[in-house]
């Protein structure tokens, strides 16, 4: 009786389905306690062109997973659909992105943020979507086996930027980290 047992329990754990992108970053956000304060979290998806030669991948947030606090005069929305209606190129190894959180974290595969010490330069791409909010970035990765492949980028945007956002960082890293994420940083 116990073989059979162990049998089925063994055989459920091997149909199980694996989690997609998508429902990991839908359980993150979930899970996310901005602490009674308005904020932003989208994920910018990494696609990469099946055609191309270059190294890079297009960061898109369409039909991707995002979730919205008490967002005072709409800044956020704002910001939301101004990023909605960009058009951004393939970000490379290369490519130009100046303060462009996202695509440097794409690009860098690095931890980013813009806090109230962070000043921008007029001449870098994207400051007027930017504008004065605060943004933490964080590269997010899928195990494939023989190696990490980057999926995405998440970011969370504050309408005012903070003095530090290592506990927001650790909070999304932990729940990534739960989720069945290999997050690299």
């Amino acid at each position: 009786m116990e073989a059979i047992k162990l049998f089925l329990v063994t055989a459920v754990g091997i149909f199980l389905p694996v989690p997609t992108t998508e429902s990991i970053v839908r359980e993150v956000f979930s899970k996310s306690n901005f602490r009674k304060e308005p904020g932003l979290l989208q994920f910018w998806a990494c696609i990469t062109p099946s055609d191309s030669e270059d190294i890079g991948c297009y960061l898109t947030l369409r039909e991707q997973p995002y979730m919205l606090t008490r967002d005072h005069e709409g800044l956020l929305q704002d910001y939301r659909r101004r990023c909605l209606g960009n058009y951004f190129p393939l970000v490379g190894v290369e490519t130009r992105v100046g303060n462009w959180l996202p695509g440097r974290a794409a690009q860098t595969r690095i931890a980013d943020h813009r806090t109230i010490h962070h000043a921008l330069n007029p001449e870098d791409q994207h400051p007027a979507d930017v504008g004065g909010k605060g943004q933490l970035v964080l590269p997010v990765f899928r195990d494939q086996g023989d190696g990490n492949k980057l999926v995405g980028i998440i970011e969370y945007v504050t309408p005012l930027p903070k003095e530090s956002y290592v506990e927001d960082f650790e909070q999304i890293h932990n729940l990534l980290k739960v989720s069945l994420f290999s997050l690299i940083l």
